[in-house]
């Protein structure tokens, strides 16, 4: 029968899910590595500057993917030349005064030494190369210390590499090292594509609203509960491990949905996930630099965890209007619910296979 003039047509479930699909690969949400997060700590003390440059193990590896290249030797070299220090226009030259490596994630000290017509008032600046040369995405986190205060702190990413600090007039603020943090927190979860389909995977699994905020809660108090674990009573477990995990978790979740008669969110597996998720969590956070006193610490870890929570609860938010109309329609949830698993298995076993 013709369709009647005037009459609407609404996507079909194939339509749907094809558009799904496409935006899944198309987004670059199977990338293996997460855009990931560095920091450089620059301290001023008695006419000296200092710089600590701090990767993770997953950057070193991008970084330094040639198996026959001196790690220690490319990582000087890399970090002499893309952490760039200037002072009142002129530019600073640094030495690298060593490379820690440990676990695969990288530290380099560099120092140099402060201009005396600066002893008293300067202008620093720091251009940093390193998130143009890691990973699209990739934020690195620059701390600016004076005679131990803290007189900035600023993200950097590919965009914006370059921060100008006034020392003299620059100053340390909870408030401000609160929002800075809680930026890093909302950021990374919206960055971090396998968390993402991980609650996309908790989402699919719900079967009503009590049930979901239930699931939400038990993940949200599991990763909190590791996060703080991991950051305050050094609890951790090596990346080699967590992040596997992490990819098998988001794959059981897309097979748990596509078990016939399985539904419904099993809380207590959604708990144990959550904990692994946290150190995932806590590997980035603590890579960062939290500052040295307990309060310091405190703000970091609330305000990160703060922004985690966040971004998680506008993905949600998003994401829930989508799966409840796939759902008041039997016919498009018959078809669209295992399609959307399916796509949640391939997307946690390609990067189980990545990571092992």
């Amino acid at each position: 029968m013709p369709r009647q003039p005037g009459t609407r047509r609404t996507p079909g479930p194939v339509f749907i899910v094809t558009v799904a699909a496409w935006f899944f690969f198309a987004s670059g949400v199977v990338r293996a590595h997460d855009p990931g997060l560095s920091a450089v700590d620059v301290r001023i003390q008695e006419g000296v500057i200092s710089a600590q440059l701090s990767l993770t193990a997953a950057d070193v590896t991008l970084i330094v993917s040639d198996a026959e290249t001196d790690a220690h030797l490319a990582l000087a070299g890399i970090a002499r030349n893309g952490v760039r220090l200037a002072v009142d226009g002129k530019r600073l030259p640094l030495t690298v005064d060593g490379v820690a490596l440990e676990d695969g994630a990288a530290r380099v000290d560099m120092s140099g030494a402060m201009p005396q017509a600066a002893a008293r008032r300067l202008d620093l600046q720091i251009e940093s190369d390193l998130p143009a040369q890691v990973a699209r995405g990739h934020r690195q986190l620059v701390v600016v210390t004076a005679n131990d205060r803290t007189v900035a702190e600023q993200l950097l990413d590919a965009a914006h590499p370059t921060i100008t600090v006034n020392v003299e007039r620059g100053r340390s603020s909870v408030a401000w090292r609160a929002r800075q943090f809680l930026s890093i927190g909302v950021r990374h979860i919206l960055t971090g594509f396998d968390h993402l389909v991980f609650l996309a995977g908790l989402l699919l699994a719900a079967r009503s609203a009590r049930e979901l905020i239930l699931g939400l809660t038990a993940f949200t108090a599991a990763h909190s509960l590791s996060l703080a674990l991991a950051v305050v009573a050094g609890v951790r477990a090596p990346a080699s491990i967590v992040e596997p995990v992490i990819a098998a978790s988001i794959a059981w979740v897309g097979l748990e949905n596509l078990v016939p008669g399985r539904g419904g969110l099993r809380l207590t597996v959604v708990f144990g996930f959550g904990l692994i998720h946290g150190m995932g969590f806590a590997e980035a956070l603590t890579e960062l630099g939290l500052g040295k006193s307990a309060s310091e610490m405190g703000v970091a870890l609330l305000s990160f965890n703060a922004g985690v929570e966040a971004g998680q609860l506008a993905v949600a938010l998003m994401l829930l209007p989508v799966v409840r109309l796939i759902r008041s329609r039997p016919a498009w949830a018959a078809r669209l619910l295992p399609a959307c698993s399916a796509l949640i298995v391939l997307a946690g076993g390609y990067w189980l296979l990545e990571r092992l």
